[in-house]
């Protein structure tokens, strides 16, 4: 329940927006939202810092003048504060973590737990309707996904996306028996270091790409199998070195070098699943290698809301570890998106409210 007491709906909050798409971030004092009917008011625990966050600034996702100015952060951790008309299952103090999709919860696809393929998606949080960096966050109450209350909020802040769309991508993408062998090309990222995790966790073995040194240190020390510095050595030779075929090619990079290379490594039915969306870029496939493997080339989008679910229970028994690494103010986010473009953070960071 909601208690009834009088809220001051005008009283300020403090957060960072952007005034055009592709602008700087600007610290702004904003009236605190009022939740409209069937939404939620968030108090602001802490937002995740990804480079999903530089995509949303630079208009990759919807660049609507009329959206402006528009407060960032998709990845939001916090409690449910206050509520609008019509909102159940949600209570007051409850923990939740934001669906990044503004889906509608009434098509087949949302029926069928593919929510991220909603025939009528109404566009993304932090793009079409106002994000976390901010004190409080106002939510359509759907996309407010109530979570285990034991989990820290910082570390939280990877579930949502990082780790639930690690999840989809074993859960639903990649096809991989235990047993199985993976191969994640951009695995020091802040998805690809939590995939690293979620294939063993499916009972994969892995083999991780990246060109950055501590971040293949970091995924060793997660378990990953065997590892290959692009920086310094040829995928192709190292591949060769290895000597395994992969029933599963999970790329976070784009890199289409990297890709060709990857897909002559897929076993007898394997999948090369790509998760970017760089436009101009293809690679050539060869369809009778194709038919003579049974090999597939799939995407993965997003998680469903189950998956998300399900992912805040891994974190909350232990099975997946969130890596937060480095953590900011809202006057720091600016300086901690620069070492995100510039690939020098491990896994995530993330703004404390």
């Amino acid at each position: 329940m909601f208690a009834e007491r009088p809220v001051d709906r005008m009283s300020a909050m403090d957060c960072l927006q952007i005034s055009e798409w592709g602008g700087d971030l600007e610290r702004a004092e904003r009236a605190r939202p009022d939740p409209g009917e069937g939404e939620v008011l968030i108090d602001v625990d802490a937002t995740s810092v990804g480079l999903t966050v530089a995509n949303v600034i630079e208009g990759d996702l919807g660049d609507d003048p009329a959206d402006l100015p528009r407060i960032p952060g998709h990845e939001i951790v916090g409690r449910v504060a206050d509520a609008g008309s019509g909102v159940t299952g949600l209570e007051e103090g409850d923990l939740v973590a934001a669906y990044f999709y503004l889906s509608c919860g009434r098509c087949d696809a949302c029926l069928r737990g593919a929510d991220s393929l909603c025939a009528n998606l109404d566009g993304f949080v932090s793009v079409d309707v106002d994000g976390g960096f901010a004190e409080y966050a106002a939510l359509p109450a759907r996309n407010a996904i109530e979570i285990p209350d034991t989990l820290n909020p910082v570390g939280a802040t990877v579930i949502p996306d990082a780790i639930a769309t690690s999840y989809h991508v074993m859960n639903q993408r990649a096809d991989v028996d235990p047993g199985g062998e993976v191969l994640i090309l951009g695995a020091g990222g802040g998805v690809g270091i939590h995939l690293v995790q979620m294939a063993q966790l499916f009972g994969a073995s892995v083999t991780a790409v990246d060109r950055t040194r501590s971040k293949l240190e970091c995924c060793r020390e997660l378990g990953a199998e065997r590892v290959v510095n692009t920086a310094t050595d040829s995928l192709e030779d190292a591949l060769e070195t290895i000597g395994t075929t992969y029933d599963a090619v999970v790329d976070f990079t784009g890199a289409t070098d990297l890709l060709e290379v990857a897909h002559s490594s897929l076993a007898a039915r394997g999948r090369l699943v790509n998760l970017t969306t760089f436009p101009g870029r293809s690679i050539d496939l060869s369809p009778r290698e194709q038919v003579f493997g049974e090999t597939a080339v799939v995407g993965s989008r997003y998680c469903s809301k189950y998956e998300l679910r399900r992912s805040a229970t891994l974190v909350a028994n232990g099975d997946i570890e969130p890596i937060v690494t480095e953590t900011a103010s809202l006057s720091e986010v600016p300086q901690l998106l620069d070492r995100i473009r510039a690939g020098d953070v491990i896994g995530r960071g993330a703004v404390v409210l």
